[in-house]
């Protein structure tokens, strides 16, 4: 039995309500007795272990029967309460998640046109000889892209909230509150979200998806400089997951992400649990007998792309 509310990765104790401690933190002693950080809900500690070969670190959950108070941020509705007051705040942007009727619109089109936005005012200060227009270039550079920043932020925690979703009824609670438009279509959260269970339903999609999607990954280890005669970019790799089907074969899924900035992936260490917001590339590659792996790689030009899920 799964619980509702949202997954945790930090509590207080009963007897100590005023320390807030994460999950990592908690010796097995004190697994008796957790609550909330938010509010007094009983809490369960759920122990790390493998899906498909991939690493779930701990995590906590409500107890059976138990429920969040109505305001507290790790419900579903109060968690996309406060991401939608933040990204409200985003200066002169558009808003990326717009109130309609009792829900949210999440506006693809809006990340995609920063993400435009920023290509193009992309230049190499050797361009531009004239120094005043070196410097609006330079400055309208950094207001783009720290507004994509901003947007990004919006939409991994969006992503997050949906990664932290374990009960259906909670998956259906989102889709009603949050509605995600793509030049004017409505997408599924089926054709945004995609944890490990469905990376083989990117990976054959991959080619025809047009947008922006968000993928859960494990990271296998952390970053490694690529340095080449060709060219120079850091690597940060996602654990293998492992599908296996009924008739015993078996897929191999590879994530991986390159970025051309050494700040991008300097804090991400072996098992973080991330959540990763970009256009996806499918590649395949042979391995000793007869074994494929099914690569799916992002290529970072944000640093906020990337949001751990425990953060």
């Amino acid at each position: 039995m799964m619980a509702e509310g949202l997954k945790m990765f930090y509590a207080r104790y009963e007897h100590n309500i005023n320390l807030r401690i994460p999950v990592e933190e908690i010796k097995e002693s004190d697994r008796k007795g957790l609550i909330c950080e938010f509010c007094p809900a009983k809490i369960s500690w759920v122990t790390p272990h493998q899906q498909h070969g991939k690493n779930i670190s701990a995590f906590l959950r409500l107890q059976k029967n138990e429920q969040h108070t109505s305001n507290c941020k790790n419900s579903v509705k109060s968690a996309i309460t406060s991401l939608v007051a933040h990204s409200q705040n985003i200066e002169d942007g558009k808003l990326l998640l717009e109130a309609q009727d009792s829900a949210f619109i999440f506006r693809m089109n809006v990340l995609i046109e920063a993400s435009a936005a920023l290509r193009k005012a992309t230049f190499t200060p050797e361009e531009e000889a004239d120094p005043d227009k070196k410097t609006r270039k330079r400055i309208r550079y950094k207001k783009t892209e720290k507004r994509l920043a901003d947007y990004f932020n919006t939409a991994t925690g969006i992503a997050k909230i949906r990664a932290k979703i374990e009960e259906s009824s909670d998956k259906k609670a989102l889709s009603e509150l949050v509605k995600i438009d793509y030049n004017g279509k409505e997408i599924s959260w089926n054709n945004f979200f995609y944890d490990e269970d469905r990376y083989p339903i990117l990976f054959k999609k991959a080619e025809r998806i047009a947008h922006p999607v968000a993928i859960l990954i494990t990271v296998k280890q952390a970053q490694k400089h690529i340095n080449t005669e060709r060219s120079s970019f850091y690597s940060l790799k996602g654990e293998l997951c492992t599908l296996e089907h009924e008739d015993k074969s078996k897929e191999f899924f590879a994530p991986g992400l390159t970025c051309n900035d050494t700040t991008f992936f300097e804090n991400l260490e072996a098992k973080d649990e991330i959540i990763v917001v970009g256009k996806v590339r499918p590649t395949t590659n042979h391995w000793g007998e007869g074994k494929i792996f099914k690569n799916l790689n992002f290529n970072i030009f944000n640093k906020k792309q990337i949001t751990r899920l425990k953060d």
